[in-house]
This record gives C-alpha cells, sequence and structure tokens, in this order.
C-alpha cells in the first residue's frame, strides 16, 4: 500500500476528486482503498510497480498520450491559479511572479533577464485562444508508470496539481527532459497537429518550467539539480531567435 498524508488536507481532498473522475473515464491510476479528511488527510491506495514512462517504450508513451487526451475531457473551467480567467493573463502573472523570484537568487546577468523576459512576452498573442481542460498540472515523465515488458501503462499518479489550462503544458512538462516522447505523445493524442506554433508553446511552456524549478529547488537545497535547469534555460533562450 501506499499512504498520502497531508497535514494541507483540502489539497489531498482535490486529489483524491481527481483521481476519482479520472478512473471512471478510463484513465488506469492506482487503486483507492480509502480517504480520510482532516488536519491530516490521509489517502491509501494500492502500490503501482512499474517504470516511469520513457521515449525507448514507444507504444507505451502513445498509449500514454491517449489517456492524457481522456484525462483532458474531465469537467473545468477557470478562474486559473492566480485568479485570472483568461490564460494569457494568467500566463503573464505566473511569469512576473517567477522572474521576480529568479532575480533573487541572481543566476542569470541583467542582459539574460531582459531576453526571457521578452521571449515570454512575444508569445503572449498565441495564448488568447488556447483551449482550456483540466490539467493534470505536475506531468513528469516519473507519474506515468508503464510495465517496460508488456510496454502499457499501468498509471497515471499525482493528481494534487490538477488545474484548468492549456493541454500543451501538459505535455510540455511531460517531454521536457526528454523531447524525443514529443512525437509520440502526440500521436497517441490526437486533436493537436504538431505545426510550428505547437512545437513554439511547447519550448515557451518549458522555458517557464525551468523557470519555476530553479527558486523551488534552490530553496531546499537541490543546488546540482538547479544548476542543471539553469544551463537548460540558457541554452534554451541562445536557442530563440532574436528580435
Amino acid at each position: 500500500m501506499v499512504l498520502k498524508v497531508y497535514v494541507a488536507g483540502n489539497v489531498l481532498q482535490h486529489e483524491y476528486e481527481i483521481a476519482r473522475k479520472a478512473a471512471s473515464i478510463g484513465v488506469p491510476t492506482p487503486t483507492i482503498l480509502g480517504f480520510a479528511a482532516g488536519r491530516p488527510a490521509v489517502l491509501v491506495m494500492k502500490q503501482v510497480i512499474g517504470h516511469p514512462l520513457s521515449s525507448h517504450h514507444k507504444s507505451a508513451v502513445k498509449e500514454a498520450g491517449k489517456y492524457l487526451r481522456r484525462f483532458h475531457t474531465i469537467s473545468t473551467h477557470p478562474p486559473f491559479a492566480g485568479g485570472q480567467q483568461h490564460w494569457d493573463d494568467f500566463i503573464s502573472w505566473w511569469v512576473n511572479g517567477e522572474i521576480e523570484k529568479v532575480k533573487r537568487y541572481v543566476v542569470f546577468d541583467d542582459i539574460q533577464m531582459i531576453e526571457l523576459q521578452e521571449h515570454l512576452d512575444r508569445f503572449k498573442p498565441l495564448l488568447t485562444q488556447r483551449p482550456i481542460v483540466m490539467l493534470h498540472g505536475d506531468l513528469q515523465r516519473e507519474h506515468i508508470l508503464v510495465d517496460s515488458q508488456t510496454e502499457k501503462v499501468l498509471a497515471f499518479l499525482d493528481f494534487a496539481d490538477a488545474q484548468p489550462g492549456d493541454p500543451l503544458l501538459d505535455i510540455a512538462v511531460l517531454t521536457f527532459w526528454d523531447k524525443r516522447l514529443t512525437d509520440s505523445v502526440l500521436e497517441g493524442y490526437i486533436g493537436i497537429e504538431n505545426n510550428e506554433e505547437t512545437k513554439q508553446l511547447l519550448a515557451l511552456y518549458r522555458l517557464l518550467r525551468h523557470m519555476t524549478e530553479i527558486p523551488w529547488l534552490l530553496e531546499r537545497g537541490f543546488k546540482t539539480v538547479a544548476e542543471r535547469n539553469i544551463t537548460a534555460l540558457k541554452d534554451s533562450l541562445r536557442a530563440f531567435p532574436h528580435s
């Protein structure tokens, strides 16, 4: 069994409710054995033994895309996490907040910070008409377990950060450190064309994810992992076309 115990009981209550909705529409999730609300709240599940999703298992990646498309049909609507009603306004709010956090750690020089803001601002027009779905919210490869022998998806894990947003944000996080996953995920997902706009938005969301992870990791003492994000973000800045 796996027990999750949260002092913030409302967060675990949210995870419990989303996990039940996902299971009800055929998304594989760990079997829930029990839930007790309160402070702390406790969620009890059967343990799922598997391996994180990998580009080495192309069939599993395609199947994960199919299940992600199904998960994204769970009903949701704004407001977004910062109270905004429009996706572009939420992204601007998120960007500005993360830039201020990154500045406190002085990991980039002034020119790099200006470039970062310019790149993020440049893509704002692409955000105004994005579809809004129920996001997993933290769809790391480790949150999709597969059977490496059969190449079948065993379970999606950890729905605590589920929230409304652009479906490409989940795909950007899933392919964050392994971009080779992208084509197979989209092949299974069906409904999103892997065109230039999709590629630009995925790059934008990965950039924002790097920027979000850096202060989170540094605050908790994970300097080596943070350095990996810093290097990747600098590489991404160099790859973007300059004004």
